[in-house]
């Protein structure tokens, strides 16, 4: 696993999320070709900015949770006004967090969705 990527690990996280057997099963859900998915997986270097679009788009994240991810920015940069977490207001954690769970919530329904559909 010491291998991996950042993006290859956030990827790996982000199958764990979802209910999909196999890779080839998680690519049919998230249609993408599994050869796609296997790479992203197997990657040891940082992913293009067209693989980040697709990650995006297809597991409904934000790009910067990507970037982040991906190396490319540390949590402190990409945090709003550039301050780290510790010093963001309860509120703003909150509003993060309801953020996130809406956005899970949103892939594991297009994931039953598409698992009652035959995939």
């Amino acid at each position: 696993m010491s291998d991996m990527s950042g993006f290859s690990r956030w990827v790996e996280r982000q199958l764990e999320l979802r209910p999909d057997q196999d890779i080839s099963d998680a690519a049919r859900a998230l249609q993408i070709r599994p050869s796609e998915l296997k790479r992203w997986l197997g990657s040891k270097r940082p992913p293009t900015q067209e693989t980040m679009r697709l990650a995006s788009r297809v597991f409904n994240a934000p790009i910067r949770e990507i970037l982040i991810a991906a190396e490319y920015l540390t949590i402190e940069e990409a945090s709003p006004d550039g301050l780290p977490t510790s010093e963001l207001s309860t509120q703003e954690l909150l509003a993060e967090l309801s953020r996130r769970e809406d956005s899970t919530i949103k892939i594991l329904s297009r994931t039953a969705d598409t698992a009652s559909n035959g995939w």
